[in-house]
């Protein structure tokens, strides 16, 4: 019968996965081409290249051809820019001859108007009043004359017939005289107002067709001036279009950022089609290759949902590279994801978080590479005087931890509470004393119990037996349930 002490020590608490080592100093290089481009060539993987080494060429007919198309979009903006240019300048003209145009009608019509009510009105004025007294003088005149003639033939000095004269020319000066004074009224009266008033109002109609036309002529010059804008935004930006598309061109060649052994990217490694070989397509920004730096790696595990939350950033650990088989290598933790990874696939639905893990002590030269294997220890804790025993000597039963303790009376099947534990020892809390020999057969014997309480009580039977396997993962310290 194999059986073990009950012991009292340090109990170390740890969790082991395996991981993939890869460069935590990797240059990584992405696809510049907007809008993507067809691989034309690529060195082969693995390749060691130098800075400034061409490491893949993308096929240029597409873009060249967009090139083209381009650059007659660029020339056409251009030309209605100078269309416009020229449009902006005959109508700035125009509106200056209009609006001058405009205001020399404005004076004009003021100068008519000036020129009427303080010049030309006061002549006619002056005029019909010196003819309206000049009538009268000769009016007068002709009644002295009248009267001088009728006393002369009166006296027998004269002929009848020239009294006839006289009176006819009295009465013909009379008629003038009345038709002086009729024009003088009207003048007065009728033809300067009406005179006044139209030349006032075309004063204001050219005062008004000078507002309107500099209104007119500002629209239109605006008008130019926004469509001379906007022809010499669309030229900017086809040119600017143009200059970035003859930029690609240099992203085609894809160079060496640094010194390094050529690793392409290859995140979906089960689709053919998204690997990168000549022929592929890539987009915009997608990864094409890393060059990392093998002189400071570091290991990617996925750590299961079951002990994650024992891990932290900070932790140490020590680092099992397959590759180095009689060297142990130390790091700690630096990344513990908060998203389960989502890649991969036939995981049955289990969780598993990226962690990330440093190596401080990798020897110069050492020849590793992205993508070997390593075991990794992370060093959870350290539990100081824990009394402990092997897992193999304790099982879960009706719901309680138990083992089976030698006493001198026999083999006791006794009750325990557990603490903590890794994939070989197990914290006991309650329920053993030091120095407690238990056999290692804990879970066949809580088995043979199951069976002999079933054979005895057949109700009991549907009842799930113990497992039959020790709990033995580094993932559960503690006991798996029977």
């Amino acid at each position: 019968m194999l059986t073990a002490t009950a012991a009292r020590g340090e109990l170390v608490i740890t969790v082991t996965d395996r991981g993939e080592l890869e460069s935590s100093k990797a240059v990584e290089v992405l696809c510049e081409v907007e809008g993507g481009g067809k691989l034309a060539t690529i060195v082969p993987e693995g390749t060691r290249v130098k800075k400034g080494d061409e490491v893949a060429r993308f096929d240029t007919d597409t873009l060249q051809k967009g090139i083209g198309e381009q650059e007659v979009k660029w020339e056409q903006a251009a030309g209605k820019l100078k269309a416009a240019e020229n449009d902006l300048e005959v109508q700035r003209n125009k509106a200056e001859g209009e609006i001058d145009k405009a205001a020399l009608a404005l004076t004009l019509a003021k100068i008519d108007f000036d020129s009427y009510e303080e010049g030309e009105y006061l002549v006619e004025l002056d005029k019909r009043k010196g003819a309206a007294e000049k009538g009268k003088k000769e009016l007068k005149e002709a009644e002295d004359n009248l009267d001088f003639t009728r006393n002369m033939v009166k006296k027998g000095f004269a002929q009848m017939e020239q009294i006839r004269v006289m009176e006819l020319n009295f009465e013909n000066k009379r008629y003038e005289v009345r038709q002086q004074e009729a024009d003088l009224k009207v003048l007065e009266k009728f033809t300067k107002v009406r005179k006044v008033t139209e030349l006032e109002a075309k004063a204001k109609d050219a005062k008004r067709e000078l507002d309107r036309t500099k209104k007119t002529q500002a629209a239109a010059t605006e008008k130019a001036e926004n469509e001379m804008k906007a022809a010499r935004k669309t030229a900017d930006l086809e040119k600017k279009q143009l200059e970035r598309l003859k930029l690609q061109l240099n992203n085609c060649v894809v160079k060496a950022p640094a010194e390094g052994i050529l690793i392409y990217y290859n995140r979906r490694f089960w689709d053919d089609s998204a690997k990168i070989r000549p022929g592929a397509t890539l987009f915009f920004q997608q990864p094409i290759f890393t060059l990392p730096d093998l002189d400071d790696m570091q290991v990617k595990l996925k750590v299961h949902e079951s002990v994650v939350k024992k891990v932290q950033k900070g932790q140490s650990a020590t680092l099992q590279v397959d590759a180095l088989p009689n060297q142990v290598l130390h790091g700690r933790v630096i990344l513990v994801a908060t998203m389960a990874s989502n890649d991969g696939f036939g995981r049955g639905g289990v969780k598993e978080y990226q962690t990330d893990v440093t190596i401080d002590d990798l020897p110069k030269g050492a020849g590793l590479r992205p993508g070997m294997t390593a075991d990794v220890k992370i060093l959870i804790k350290t539990i100081k005087d824990a009394l402990t025993v092997p897992v193999q000597a304790v099982t879960e039963s009706g719901g309680k931890n138990i083992c089976y303790v030698m006493t001198g009376g026999g083999i006791e099947r006794r009750v325990v509470k557990v603490g903590d534990g890794n994939d070989q020892l197990v914290q006991i809390l309650d329920g053993l004393a030091e120095g407690d020999k238990v056999t290692l057969d804990a879970r066949i014997r809580a088995a043979a119990e199951l069976k002999t309480r079933d054979e005895k009580d057949p109700a009991k039977a549907s009842e799930p037996p113990p497992a039959a396997e020790p709990p033995s993962s580094a993932s559960e310290p503690a006991p798996a349930k029977n």
